[in-house]
């Protein structure tokens, strides 16, 4: 390097690239903070730059993202570095000194890999990924990228549920779980990387691997803001998601990488279990990842080991933590380590003396619960199985047990909903600090979206008017409410998480749109569409942009709930193995 110019080189050529000092001295410092960082020689192997599409700090507490790393650095042959969206100072400085996007183990540019793979939990980051592309030096479009382009892939929660709004940007989709998928692709890509083909020709041999979605085999006829048709244009039948059922060969999703700089400071993240057995109507999460797949106690407890030696304090997830059959014995070998651990939301029927008793011990403050709806009539709706006598029931347990902290999270905007069912959140939690005497009630409300592969992916986003109207009542009723706080999601932005999380690969032109001029500017013009997509009631028979893509749940089994969810009946939790319902068993 000399005074700011390096020489990288790729495919054969070299090339001059300008380097801000500034940037590469401020990703020196962040990996001086780091451990565990995977540093290999390039020589050889396939080079994926793996990409969060938003800050570092919440890149870097997404396990998810840190497992994918993991995934692929564990292949010899491949060699994986990170990049992420650079803050808006960094911004006027790539700017300023025309700086490409770099990564950020050996700070090359970032068009300089083999494959560039995104990482995509939220549909609220789509909008950042042509800002990426732009940064690294590569086209925004699929259709604009050559052979010696880096073929950008994606994978991630929000497109295995729906890869469709961003399908004329990213190349091809790995749908489902990491474990298993990543290195049948990394064969297919070192050695097609060595042959001359084309680009077309290397995607189709991707299409090979039963869990890729190669969207430019696929052509889609449209029906007004619906989808008439799904013609493949060579491509196969069905996408199965890949869905490891045995956990056994594969190391524990934990924070691969320990850096102060992420959103739960000091938290080393382990994933305790995969996937929920209770059937939340409402919640993607629920059914992507069925059937629910429990770690080994020895596994966690190892990782729990090596999380208390790295920070001290450990923080279990998953789809219903609290399901985890070893839930008990990991908190209390954690105490007894003398270490602490926190635990993601937590189910009020799970709770008891016992445990509450064990959590309080390990250095749990606040219990964070999620009722989603505030009366029998909606939790029914919704699936959700538990009284009013068993919320106030628990609620006293963990008062008793020394808890003066709770934060409850809710959903406005659901089917069936009427405006008294608001009103209740607020009376559940003035009765929910009274009970606590004293203390705080934290409330989350964020609108309902409907979400692909639930029950409800037939029904309708709310008009964002009631919405609006609704969280206005259930403020006016906490006004003045001592202990009690509230934060919701406007019904705005949750109008554009809607139209994103079901739309087709026509809100492509949106998304590159809204990356330079914003939401309110991109979506001009464009509002009768976007209500009419997210407002539209969905007919049994509703072809869905992701119809193409299989997580072994039956169509007609959700179907089946969604009516069951009108008339407000229950369904019992799955019990794997021998409930076969839903088809994934």
């Amino acid at each position: 390097m000399h005074r700011g110019i390096a020489l990288f080189q790729r495919a054969g050529t070299r090339r001059a690239v300008h380097i801000s000092w500034l940037i590469k001295k401020r990703i020196i410092a962040t990996l001086a903070s780091e451990r565990g960082t995977v540093r290999k020689d390039r020589g050889g192997r396939l080079s994926v730059c793996l990409i969060y599409p938003n800050t570092y700090s919440l890149g870097m507490t997404n396990l998810g993202f840190q497992s994918a790393y993991h995934l692929f650095n564990e292949i010899d042959y491949c060699v994986a570095e990170r990049a992420f969206l650079p803050s808006t100072a960094e911004m006027d400085e790539h700017a300023r000194t025309s700086t490409p996007l770099l990564s950020y183990e050996s700070q090359t540019p970032v068009r300089d890999f083999d494959v560039i793979a995104f990482s995509l939990p939220f549909e609220d980051d789509y909008i950042n990924i042509p800002k990426i592309l732009a940064l690294a030096g590569v086209g925004a479009k699929a259709v604009e990228r050559h052979r010696a382009d880096p073929l950008v892939i994606a994978g991630g929660v929000a497109v295995s549920l729906n890869p469709e709004p961003v399908a004329d940007i990213i190349d091809c989709f790995l749908i489902g779980d990491g474990e298993g998928a990543v290195r049948p692709f990394v064969d297919i890509c070192l050695d097609m990387k060595e042959r001359p083909v084309s680009r077309e020709e290397w995607l189709k041999e991707i299409d090979s691997i039963e869990w890729a979605y190669v969207p430019s085999l696929y052509e889609f006829i449209y029906d007004g803001t619906g989808i008439g048709e799904i013609r493949s244009l060579g491509g196969k039948p069905v996408v199965k998601a890949s869905k490891c059922m045995d956990f056994g060969g594969y190391a524990v999703p934990e924070s691969f990488i320990v850096t102060p700089e992420t959103e739960f400071k000091g938290t080393f993240l382990i994933e305790a279990e995969r996937g929920c057995p209770r059937g939340c109507r409402f919640c993607a999460a629920g059914f992507l990842y069925l059937p629910p797949r429990w770690r080994s106690a020895e596994s966690v407890k190892d990782a729990v080991s090596r999380g208390l030696v790295a920070t001290g304090k450990v923080g279990l997830v998953g789809t219903a933590v609290s399901e985890y059959p070893d839930i008990k014995e990991t908190v209390r070998m954690a105490i007894e380590a003398g270490g602490s651990m926190t635990l993601s939301s937590l189910r009020l029927d799970r709770l008891d003396k016992d445990f509450l008793g064990l959590l309080k011990e390990g250095g749990y403050r606040t219990m964070t619960l999620a009722p989603e709806a505030a009366t029998e009539k909606m939790r029914q709706v919704v699936n959700k199985g538990m009284t009013d006598s068993e919320i106030i029931d628990s609620i006293r347990l963990i008062k008793d047990a020394g808890f003066r902290k709770i934060k409850l999270y809710f959903i406005v905007g659901l089917p069936m909903e009427e405006d008294t069912d608001v009103e209740a959140i607020a009376t559940l939690a003035k009765e929910i600090r009274s009970i606590l005497g004293q203390g705080e009630v934290a409330l989350s409300v964020n609108p309902f979206v409907p979400k692909p592969f639930t029950p409800f992916q037939w029904h309708s986003f709310e008009d964002a008017s009631v919405i609006e109207r609704r969280l206005g009542i259930l403020k006016r009723s906490l006004a003045g409410a001592a202990g009690i706080t509230l934060k919701s999601m406007s019904a705005r932005e949750a109008r554009v998480q809607a139209y994103l999380a079901r739309a087709d690969r026509r809100a492509g032109s949106l998304i590159l749109a809204a990356s330079e001029n914003g939401w309110k500017k991109a979506a001009k013009g464009m509002d009768a569409f976007i209500d009419g997509s997210i407002s539209a009631l969905r007919g049994k028979e509703s072809v869905f942009a992701w119809d193409l893509i299989d997580h072994g749940v039956k169509k007609s089994y959700l179907w089946a709930e969604y009516q069951k969810g009108l008339t407000g009946r229950l369904t019992p939790p799955c019990e794997v193995g021998t409930c076969f319902r839903c088809g994934v068993c």
